[in-house]
Protein backbone atom coordinates (compact mmCIF):
# COMPACT_ATOMS: atom_id res chain seq x y z
CA UNK A 1 0.00 0.00 0.00
CA UNK A 2 1.40 3.39 -1.02
CA UNK A 3 0.22 6.67 0.48
CA UNK A 4 0.50 10.24 -0.61
CA UNK A 5 -0.54 13.56 0.87
CA UNK A 6 -4.00 14.66 -0.16
CA UNK A 7 -4.69 18.13 -1.38
CA UNK A 8 -5.53 20.27 1.63
CA UNK A 9 -8.90 22.02 1.34
CA UNK A 10 -9.50 23.10 4.92
CA UNK A 11 -7.76 25.56 7.24
CA UNK A 12 -4.05 25.08 7.89
CA UNK A 13 -1.61 26.38 10.46
CA UNK A 14 2.08 27.08 10.19
CA UNK A 15 4.19 24.80 12.39
CA UNK A 16 7.67 26.12 13.23
CA UNK A 17 10.61 23.88 12.46
CA UNK A 18 11.40 24.05 16.16
CA UNK A 19 8.44 21.75 16.88
CA UNK A 20 9.67 19.15 14.41
CA UNK A 21 13.17 19.28 15.92
CA UNK A 22 11.73 18.26 19.31
CA UNK A 23 9.51 15.39 18.12
CA UNK A 24 12.10 12.84 19.13
CA UNK A 25 12.05 13.85 22.79
CA UNK A 26 8.58 15.40 23.22
CA UNK A 27 5.85 13.41 24.93
CA UNK A 28 2.61 12.86 23.06
CA UNK A 29 0.72 15.44 25.14
CA UNK A 30 3.50 18.00 24.52
CA UNK A 31 2.95 17.73 20.77
CA UNK A 32 -0.82 18.04 21.18
CA UNK A 33 -0.40 21.16 23.33
CA UNK A 34 2.01 22.71 20.81
CA UNK A 35 -0.41 22.21 17.93
CA UNK A 36 -3.31 23.48 20.03
CA UNK A 37 -1.43 26.66 21.04
CA UNK A 38 -0.30 27.27 17.45
CA UNK A 39 -3.86 26.91 16.19
CA UNK A 40 -5.67 28.88 18.89
CA UNK A 41 -3.08 31.06 20.64
CA UNK A 42 -4.57 29.91 23.96
CA UNK A 43 -2.05 29.27 26.77
CA UNK A 44 -4.42 28.97 29.73
CA UNK A 45 -3.60 25.61 31.34
CA UNK A 46 -7.16 25.02 32.53
CA UNK A 47 -8.67 25.55 29.07
CA UNK A 48 -5.95 23.46 27.41
CA UNK A 49 -6.58 20.67 29.90
CA UNK A 50 -10.35 20.78 29.26
CA UNK A 51 -10.19 21.04 25.46
CA UNK A 52 -7.53 18.37 24.99
CA UNK A 53 -8.88 16.21 27.82
CA UNK A 54 -5.49 15.90 29.48
CA UNK A 55 -5.14 13.92 32.68
CA UNK A 56 -4.54 16.98 34.86
CA UNK A 57 -3.72 20.67 34.82
CA UNK A 58 -0.12 19.76 35.68
CA UNK A 59 0.22 18.04 32.30
CA UNK A 60 -0.76 21.28 30.57
CA UNK A 61 1.61 23.33 32.72
CA UNK A 62 4.43 20.85 32.10
CA UNK A 63 3.85 21.01 28.34
CA UNK A 64 3.86 24.81 28.38
CA UNK A 65 7.10 24.81 30.38
CA UNK A 66 8.58 22.32 27.91
CA UNK A 67 7.90 24.60 24.95
CA UNK A 68 9.01 27.67 26.90
CA UNK A 69 12.35 25.97 27.49
CA UNK A 70 12.53 25.00 23.83
CA UNK A 71 11.97 28.62 22.78
CA UNK A 72 8.49 28.26 21.28
CA UNK A 73 6.83 30.19 24.12
CA UNK A 74 7.97 33.05 26.34
CA UNK A 75 6.95 34.13 29.81
CA UNK A 76 5.47 37.54 30.50
CA UNK A 77 3.78 39.46 33.31
CA UNK A 78 0.02 39.07 32.89
CA UNK A 79 -0.82 42.37 34.61
CA UNK A 80 1.85 44.47 32.90
CA UNK A 81 0.61 47.82 31.59
CA UNK A 82 0.33 48.16 27.79
CA UNK A 83 3.55 49.45 26.29
CA UNK A 84 5.51 48.83 29.48
CA UNK A 85 9.02 47.45 29.39
CA UNK A 86 9.11 43.64 29.49
CA UNK A 87 9.47 42.41 33.02
CA UNK A 88 11.95 39.82 34.15
CA UNK A 89 10.93 36.19 33.56
CA UNK A 90 8.90 34.66 36.37
CA UNK A 91 10.82 32.29 38.65
CA UNK A 92 10.69 28.71 37.42
CA UNK A 93 9.20 26.08 39.71
CA UNK A 94 10.30 22.49 40.00
CA UNK A 95 7.75 21.14 37.49
CA UNK A 96 8.83 23.73 34.92
CA UNK A 97 12.51 23.01 35.55
CA UNK A 98 11.98 19.27 35.09
CA UNK A 99 10.24 19.89 31.77
CA UNK A 100 12.60 22.61 30.53
CA UNK A 101 15.69 20.53 31.36
CA UNK A 102 14.73 18.19 28.52
CA UNK A 103 15.19 20.94 25.98
CA UNK A 104 17.79 23.21 27.58
CA UNK A 105 20.99 21.24 28.31
CA UNK A 106 22.34 24.10 30.41
CA UNK A 107 19.68 23.47 33.06
CA UNK A 108 20.76 19.85 33.43
CA UNK A 109 24.40 20.91 33.52
CA UNK A 110 23.70 23.43 36.29
CA UNK A 111 21.94 20.84 38.43
CA UNK A 112 24.68 18.25 37.84
CA UNK A 113 27.36 20.82 38.73
CA UNK A 114 25.52 21.82 41.91
CA UNK A 115 25.14 18.25 43.09
CA UNK A 116 28.74 17.37 42.26
CA UNK A 117 30.14 20.48 43.99
CA UNK A 118 27.93 20.13 47.06
CA UNK A 119 28.60 16.36 47.14
CA UNK A 120 24.91 15.65 47.77
CA UNK A 121 21.56 15.71 45.95
CA UNK A 122 20.00 19.17 45.71
CA UNK A 123 16.53 19.72 47.07
CA UNK A 124 13.80 20.97 44.73
CA UNK A 125 14.04 24.40 46.36
CA UNK A 126 17.80 24.51 45.81
CA UNK A 127 17.33 23.50 42.17
CA UNK A 128 14.78 26.28 41.70
CA UNK A 129 17.19 28.86 43.15
CA UNK A 130 20.12 27.55 41.11
CA UNK A 131 18.29 27.47 37.78
CA UNK A 132 16.67 30.86 38.35
CA UNK A 133 20.11 32.44 38.69
CA UNK A 134 20.42 31.56 35.02
CA UNK A 135 16.81 31.93 33.83
CA UNK A 136 15.62 34.89 35.92
CA UNK A 137 18.76 36.72 37.11
CA UNK A 138 20.49 36.42 33.75
CA UNK A 139 23.84 35.02 34.90
CA UNK A 140 25.71 33.05 32.25
CA UNK A 141 25.50 29.30 33.00
CA UNK A 142 29.31 28.97 32.90
CA UNK A 143 29.62 31.78 35.44
CA UNK A 144 27.10 30.13 37.77
CA UNK A 145 28.87 26.77 37.56
CA UNK A 146 32.30 28.28 38.23
CA UNK A 147 30.87 30.19 41.19
CA UNK A 148 29.20 27.07 42.62
CA UNK A 149 32.49 25.16 42.41
CA UNK A 150 34.42 28.05 43.98
CA UNK A 151 31.98 28.54 46.88
CA UNK A 152 31.95 24.80 47.58
CA UNK A 153 35.77 24.75 47.61
CA UNK A 154 35.61 27.36 50.38
CA UNK A 155 33.43 25.03 52.45
CA UNK A 156 30.17 26.94 51.86
CA UNK A 157 27.70 24.51 50.32
CA UNK A 158 24.52 26.59 50.33
CA UNK A 159 22.60 28.43 47.64
CA UNK A 160 22.63 31.57 49.80
CA UNK A 161 26.44 31.60 49.62
CA UNK A 162 26.35 31.09 45.84
CA UNK A 163 23.82 33.89 45.33
CA UNK A 164 25.82 36.29 47.51
CA UNK A 165 29.10 35.50 45.74
CA UNK A 166 27.54 35.95 42.29
CA UNK A 167 26.24 39.39 43.28
CA UNK A 168 29.75 40.33 44.44
CA UNK A 169 31.14 39.12 41.13
CA UNK A 170 28.59 41.10 39.15
CA UNK A 171 29.45 44.23 41.14
CA UNK A 172 33.08 43.69 40.09
CA UNK A 173 32.08 43.43 36.43
CA UNK A 174 32.14 39.64 36.11
CA UNK A 175 29.47 38.49 33.65
CA UNK A 176 30.84 35.98 31.13
CA UNK A 177 32.47 32.62 31.68
CA UNK A 178 35.84 34.02 30.54
CA UNK A 179 35.58 36.89 33.01
CA UNK A 180 34.64 34.43 35.76
CA UNK A 181 37.67 32.28 34.95
CA UNK A 182 39.98 35.33 35.13
CA UNK A 183 38.31 36.43 38.37
CA UNK A 184 38.92 33.03 39.95
CA UNK A 185 42.63 33.35 39.14
CA UNK A 186 42.62 36.76 40.83
CA UNK A 187 40.87 35.31 43.88
CA UNK A 188 43.50 32.56 44.10
CA UNK A 189 46.24 35.19 43.91
CA UNK A 190 44.54 37.25 46.62
CA UNK A 191 44.34 34.18 48.82
CA UNK A 192 48.07 33.49 48.46
CA UNK A 193 48.82 37.13 49.32
CA UNK A 194 46.57 36.99 52.37
CA UNK A 195 48.36 33.82 53.51
CA UNK A 196 51.73 35.56 53.10
CA UNK A 197 50.69 38.63 55.10
CA UNK A 198 49.14 36.38 57.75
CA UNK A 199 52.45 34.56 58.11
CA UNK A 200 54.21 37.90 58.70
CA UNK A 201 51.56 38.84 61.26
CA UNK A 202 51.89 35.35 62.81
CA UNK A 203 48.15 34.75 62.62
CA UNK A 204 45.98 32.38 60.58
CA UNK A 205 44.36 33.74 57.39
CA UNK A 206 40.93 33.10 58.92
CA UNK A 207 41.65 35.81 61.51
CA UNK A 208 41.82 38.52 58.84
CA UNK A 209 38.78 40.78 58.77
CA UNK A 210 37.01 41.80 55.57
CA UNK A 211 38.54 45.26 55.93
CA UNK A 212 41.97 43.72 56.36
CA UNK A 213 41.54 41.61 53.22
CA UNK A 214 40.55 44.70 51.26
CA UNK A 215 43.59 46.58 52.57
CA UNK A 216 45.90 43.76 51.46
CA UNK A 217 44.32 43.72 48.01
CA UNK A 218 44.87 47.49 47.81
CA UNK A 219 48.58 47.17 48.61
CA UNK A 220 49.11 44.86 45.66
CA UNK A 221 46.44 45.87 43.13
CA UNK A 222 46.25 49.65 43.67
CA UNK A 223 49.65 50.61 45.03
CA UNK A 224 51.40 48.02 42.87
CA UNK A 225 53.61 46.72 45.69
CA UNK A 226 54.99 43.19 45.93
CA UNK A 227 55.83 40.82 48.78
CA UNK A 228 59.23 42.47 49.28
CA UNK A 229 57.67 45.89 49.92
CA UNK A 230 55.12 44.43 52.33
CA UNK A 231 57.94 42.68 54.17
CA UNK A 232 59.90 45.94 54.28
CA UNK A 233 56.92 47.64 55.92
CA UNK A 234 56.83 44.84 58.49
CA UNK A 235 60.56 45.31 59.18
CA UNK A 236 60.25 49.05 59.59
CA UNK A 237 57.30 48.58 61.94
CA UNK A 238 59.63 46.69 64.25
CA UNK A 239 57.94 44.48 66.87
CA UNK A 240 54.56 46.08 66.19
CA UNK A 241 52.66 43.40 64.28
CA UNK A 242 49.57 45.38 63.34
CA UNK A 243 48.05 45.21 59.86
CA UNK A 244 46.66 48.74 60.09
CA UNK A 245 50.02 50.14 61.22
CA UNK A 246 51.61 48.47 58.19
CA UNK A 247 48.80 49.91 56.10
CA UNK A 248 49.69 53.44 57.24
CA UNK A 249 53.32 52.84 56.26
CA UNK A 250 52.48 51.52 52.80
CA UNK A 251 49.88 54.25 52.26
CA UNK A 252 52.50 56.91 53.10
CA UNK A 253 55.05 55.34 50.77
CA UNK A 254 52.53 55.28 47.96
CA UNK A 255 51.58 58.93 48.53
CA UNK A 256 55.28 59.89 48.35
CA UNK A 257 55.85 57.88 45.19
CA UNK A 258 58.20 55.39 46.82
CA UNK A 259 58.02 52.32 44.56
CA UNK A 260 60.90 50.08 45.65
CA UNK A 261 62.95 49.10 48.67
CA UNK A 262 65.79 51.24 47.29
CA UNK A 263 63.44 54.25 47.37
CA UNK A 264 62.36 53.47 50.91
CA UNK A 265 65.89 53.04 52.25
CA UNK A 266 67.30 56.04 50.38
CA UNK A 267 68.36 59.25 52.16
CA UNK A 268 65.45 61.23 50.74
CA UNK A 269 62.93 58.79 52.17
CA UNK A 270 64.69 58.76 55.55
CA UNK A 271 64.81 62.55 55.70
CA UNK A 272 61.15 62.94 54.85
CA UNK A 273 59.81 59.95 56.71
CA UNK A 274 56.44 60.46 58.31
CA UNK A 275 56.45 60.50 62.06
CA UNK A 276 54.13 57.53 62.11
CA UNK A 277 56.76 55.39 60.36
CA UNK A 278 59.39 53.77 62.57
CA UNK A 279 62.69 53.19 60.81
CA UNK A 280 64.26 50.81 63.29
CA UNK A 281 67.38 50.21 61.24
CA UNK A 282 68.22 53.95 61.42
CA UNK A 283 68.42 53.85 65.23
CA UNK A 284 71.94 53.30 66.61
CA UNK A 285 72.71 49.85 67.85
CA UNK A 286 74.38 49.03 71.16
CA UNK A 287 77.77 48.64 69.45
CA UNK A 288 77.38 52.05 67.77
CA UNK A 289 76.69 53.70 71.11
CA UNK A 290 79.75 52.03 72.68
CA UNK A 291 82.01 53.11 69.80
CA UNK A 292 80.77 56.71 70.00
CA UNK A 293 81.31 56.82 73.74
CA UNK A 294 84.87 55.48 73.36
CA UNK A 295 85.63 58.02 70.64
CA UNK A 296 84.38 60.90 72.80
CA UNK A 297 86.49 59.75 75.74
CA UNK A 298 89.61 59.67 73.59
CA UNK A 299 89.07 63.31 72.66
CA UNK A 300 88.98 64.47 76.28
CA UNK A 301 92.40 65.61 77.45
CA UNK A 302 93.69 64.20 80.69
CA UNK A 303 94.58 66.84 83.28
CA UNK A 304 98.34 67.48 83.58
Amino acid sequence: MIYRLKELKGDTIAVPQLVFSKLGIAEEYNVRVALYVLATGVTDPDKICADLKLRSRISAESALAFWAGAGLLERYEENAAPGAEPSAPAPMRWAEIAAASRTDPMISSLIDCGQTSFARPLTHTEMEKLVNLYVQEGFAPETVMLCVAYVASRGKRTMAAVTHELKVWRAEGVETGEQADAHLKLLALRQSREEYVSSLLQISPEELTLGGRKAIARWYEVYGYDDAMVQEAAIQAGPKRDLWYWNSILKTWNAKGLRSIHDVRGPVAAAGASRNIRVDRAAPSGNDILKNATRRRSLIKKPE
